[in-house]
């Protein structure tokens, strides 16, 4: 009989749902067949973080490893081996279950926290969808706030059902990824690359939050940060009057004048972002709107 390994807590990357997801158990199956995670994040519109994202969270319910990572792409671990059929089987059953069964006559209000930018770039297409299918459902959108931590504190305390915001471990919340957003480099249009990392430093949010800073810094950039906005627009204001330069989010950045450019990092710098909920039983209506959400994030048929 094939020994169960089990993972320790130390190498669970966060803490996860008690029970498998739609999403991880189709991120688990598609990477076991394509046997390449790049593949697997292709086959369904994901970034391959994301994909990633989801075998460990799905790994970590289950307690086993059920991926070997590669240099050329992943195989099944023995647990893997054993789960894949089941998974398979599974994966069948609830997509036939959700093509037969009907939008059910869900009502209620849902309260969902944003982050301004994922709110204008991913909600639009989502709302629409969800106008048609749950038209008894009403939405509260909360896109104030500017802050990580502030959209987790409204989910935890109770003010939001929904929160959409980064990911990152630690949360203590039923995390789901949506995708990656790119950080890129704005600056006056004049300045070069060697330049730049010369100027003062125009952070996005509270200075205190040096996550992207000290990513920078195992890139061997110190980042001189003078001035802190919580605005974008702001922030592209004081860069087009040379007063510095920012590293912005792809989905944060507003319409640049032509005295400011945005360009890629020399380094592949990226957030993940995604819908995040308490992990204490959820109604018809909060399940609703993440269904919704998260079909809106895939491809049209």
């Amino acid at each position: 009989m094939p020994v169960r390994s089990r993972l320790p807590p130390s190498q669970l990357p966060y803490p996860t749902p008690a029970q498998p997801t739609f999403a991880q158990l189709r991120a688990f199956v598609t990477a076991a067949q394509k046997r390449n995670m790049s593949a697997a994040a292709t086959e369904l519109n994901l970034t391959q973080s994301a994909v990633s994202h989801a075998v460990r969270q799905l790994e970590g319910v289950l307690g086993v490893r059920l991926l070997e990572r590669t240099g050329r792409g992943v195989t099944l671990s023995a647990a893997g081996e054993r789960l894949l059929p089941l998974s398979e089987q599974v994966l069948a059953g609830i997509e036939a279950l959700l093509r037969a069964a009907p939008a059910p006559a869900v009502s209620g209000l849902v309260r969902i926290a944003a982050f301004p930018s994922l709110a204008r770039h991913l909600l639009p297409r989502a709302l629409a969808q969800l106008s048609r299918e749950y038209p008894a459902i009403a939405l509260h959108l909360d896109d104030a706030h500017l802050e990580r931590a502030a959209v987790i504190q409204a989910v935890r305390a109770g003010s939001a059902d929904i929160g959409l915001t980064q990911l990152l471990p630690g949360m203590a919340l039923a995390a789901h990824p949506l995708g990656d957003d790119l950080y890129e480099l704005v600056a006056p249009s004049g300045w070069t690359l060697p330049q730049v990392w010369t100027r003062p430093y125009i952070h996005l949010g509270d200075l205190r939050d040096q996550q992207l800073p000290d990513a920078l810094a195992r890139h061997g950039i110190r980042l001189r940060p003078t001035l802190s906005l919580s605005s974008e627009t702001a922030i592209v204001a004081m860069v087009a009057s040379g007063l510095g330069f920012a590293v912005l989010p792809t989905l944060a950045i507003p319409e640049l004048p032509a005295s400011v450019s945005r360009r890629p990092l020399p380094w592949k710098m990226a957030r993940s972002y995604g819908t995040v909920t308490r992990p204490s039983p959820l109604t018809p209506a909060v399940h609703a709107v993440l269904k919704v959400l998260w079909q809106a994030q895939e491809p049209a048929d």
